[in-house]
């Protein structure tokens, strides 16, 4: 569910991110810090759920909101419905923040897998990079009640196990 794949250390970043799903998770993709371009759009995708939460965005609350607008947003006419991808990256910031809460020294990063940036989180020692971007893109309009908190647990679980296998002795 988290979407994992390994990562390349860091470079240098360039352009405002777009979500999608990593379409093969063999090869490695180069992740590299946020430039002030993607900390900014990180930022205002954040303080929309911020905004809709009043101020405290938890497991719970994000759930609730992520449940209550993906309902509404299957119960309008397919024609009237508007584009997702606004919602898709609000959702995904905010997602990742809980997953990079529980797992320490998670940050986010910009990977670039076929040229095309999108936000990710990523650890600065362990090849690891986690998609929730790209998983609410992936499952919008189709995640079950409950999706988020599953996410976060899943996520953060399988991120933790990752590092501590990258921590045992060889």
């Amino acid at each position: 569910m988290g979407l994992f794949r390994r990562a390349a250390r860091p470079s240098d970043g360039g352009e405002v991110p777009h979500p999608h799903t990593p379409a093969d998770d063999s090869h490695t993709v180069q992740v590299d810090p946020l430039n002030a371009a993607e900390q900014v759009w990180a930022a205002q995708h954040r303080e929309i759920i911020t905004g809709l939460c009043a101020g405290t965005v938890d497991t719970q609350t994000l759930g609730d909101l992520f449940d209550r607008v993906q309902a509404i947003w299957l119960q309008s006419e397919e024609r009237d419905r508007t584009d997702p991808e606004s919602l898709v990256h609000a959702f995904g910031v905010s997602l990742g923040d809980l997953v990079a809460q529980r797992v320490p020294m998670l940050v986010w990063g910009s990977a670039r897998a076929d040229g095309a940036p999108e936000l990710v989180l990523t650890h600065p020692e362990i090849d690891l990079v986690v998609f929730p971007v790209a998983a609410v893109a992936e499952s919008w309009g189709t995640a079950p009640v409950g999706w988020v908190k599953d996410y976060v647990e899943e996520t953060a679980g399988g991120a933790l196990a990752v590092i501590a296998v990258a921590h045992q002795p060889h």
